[in-house]
């Protein structure tokens, strides 16, 4: 849905900001014991790149009408829900589950986003679709920071991008 007047771009960036809210797909949780930190961590962000991996080759650029970016919305959304729950799925430890229940939460934020948009570009209606994807992107950087205090270095970081945003 490119607007008129506007760079294409914007729309990547909120895209990217939107991948990062993928959480990941493979790998589930382990054989019944708490895991480690470090184990945790990694099992995490390995659900998270996967994630983040399978959205990219779904999706090789920024949808250019309501019915691609409704079924953007509908990969971005079944993808972040599968991540959440794979990532739920991990023993995690004690000392992790605070800053890990924050990172969830905002998580969840994002996925009612997501549905907004999805909403909105099944009406059709580009001034909430945009409005969506604005409020998506300029979470991102919350979203990143409550990830990196769990300890994930491949959640909440934008798609494409190894620096984290």
């Amino acid at each position: 849905m490119p607007v008129p007047g506007r760079p294409r771009h914007a729309l990547t960036i909120a895209l990217l900001a939107a991948v990062a809210l993928l959480p990941g797909c493979g790998g589930g949780g382990g054989d019944g014991g708490t895991l480690t930190k470090a184990e945790f961590v990694a099992q995490a962000d390995q659900i998270c790149k996967q994630a983040r991996e399978k959205f990219l080759a779904a999706q090789p650029g920024p949808p250019s009408n309501p019915q691609q970016a409704a079924a953007l919305q509908e990969v971005l959304i079944g993808t972040s829900e599968n991540e959440l729950s794979e990532i739920r799925s991990l023993d995690a430890p004690a000392d992790v589950k605070p800053a890990l229940d924050r990172y969830l939460r905002a998580r969840e934020e994002g996925i009612a986003l997501l549905k907004k948009g999805l909403e909105a570009a099944q009406n059709e209606d580009l001034s909430a679709y945009t409005a969506a994807q604005r409020q998506i992107a300029a979470d991102q950087v919350k979203r990143l920071h409550l990830a990196q205090a769990v300890g994930f270095t491949e959640c909440s970081r934008p798609g494409g991008s190894s620096s984290g945003g």
